[in-house]
């Protein structure tokens, strides 16, 4: 185990959700945590929530000059207060649902950026800070990471991607006593899912009616259908605390595992991946999401 005493961990993305979880059950468990907010406002609730040993850092990953600014904010606390960072937790999402045709380029740029370039620009310049104590990557992927399933097309390639990134930084890093992990949860119950969902039902304010009925003929049913899908998930998704606990073990574990799948539908669902034939698997996967 790692020892925990004078030990920080950065966390991307750690206003609410599983950031916010995984920033309570660390600071809980001895670590002086940095989370990354988009606000000040959410950084305060935030601090008022866990506690001191949480420090809220300005950070929008998809800027250049706010992940510098959060890394020398940190750089400097770990100097003053003699701490290392012996963890960084790239958790920052965003997704946006719709066939590929359909998604504006823009959107999936978006994706990219967030998921993936966004955890690359973080984990660049936190690398000096991780290389001095030997610290540790998190990354969080998905069961869409090894899985497509229709409508959410844009965000598994994004998942994929981490996984690629992941994969490169273990061998990469590995010199300098650098251990990479993945988280791969399925179904969790976060504020993301009714976010996905208003997004969702502003798309034919970006798509031509025409090429929006090749798709869904009877646009209200798919809506209808996509909340019915998201309730359907709701019931049984992990809590964010199940997927803070995966991190904890990510961070602390002699061995950490190079990948951490949480959920039984995410179990299930990449058994079945690593069982069944391409053109199966479709069938499985068509048959997940009814909205289109």
């Amino acid at each position: 185990m790692h020892e925990r005493a004078g030990a920080a961990v950065f966390i991307t993305a750690g206003a609410s959700g599983i950031g916010a979880a995984c920033g309570g059950l660390l600071a809980a468990r001895g670590y002086t945590v940095f989370a990354g907010v988009r606000t000040a406002q959410k950084g305060e609730l935030l601090r008022q929530q866990i506690g001191d040993a949480l420090v809220a850092v300005p950070l929008d990953v998809t800027d250049a000059a706010s992940v510098a600014a959060a890394i020398e904010t940190i750089r400097t606390a770990l100097a003053q207060q003699n701490l290392r960072l012996a963890g960084l937790v790239n958790n920052a999402t965003n997704e946006r649902h719709g066939p590929i045709e359909l998604l504006p380029m823009e959107f999936i740029r978006d994706e990219i950026e967030v998921d993936y370039l966004g955890s690359v620009a973080v984990i660049k310049a936190a690398l000096p800070l991780l290389r001095r104590s030997r610290g540790r990557i998190v990354n969080f992927s998905s069961m869409n990471g090894r899985s497509v399933f229709r409508s959410i097309g844009a965000n598994s390639a994004a998942k994929y991607a981490i996984e690629a990134l992941s994969d490169a930084l273990r061998l990469e890093v590995a010199p300098w006593g650098i251990e990479v992990s993945l988280i791969e949860p399925g179904a969790v119950a976060t504020p993301l899912w009714e976010k996905a969902l208003q997004k969702f039902q502003e798309l034919p304010n970006h798509v031509p009616a025409e090429q929006l009925q090749l798709y869904y003929p009877d646009w209200q049913a798919a809506v209808n259908q996509a909340a019915v899908d998201k309730e359907r998930f709701l019931r049984s998704a992990l809590a964010p605390e199940r997927l803070a606990e995966a991190v904890w073990q990510a961070l602390t574990a002699k061995r950490p595992k190079a990948r951490y799948v949480v959920g039984w539908d995410a179990r299930t669902v990449l058994f079945l991946k690593w069982l069944l034939p391409d053109r199966w698997f479709d069938r499985v996967a068509m048959a997940a999401f009814n909205d289109q």
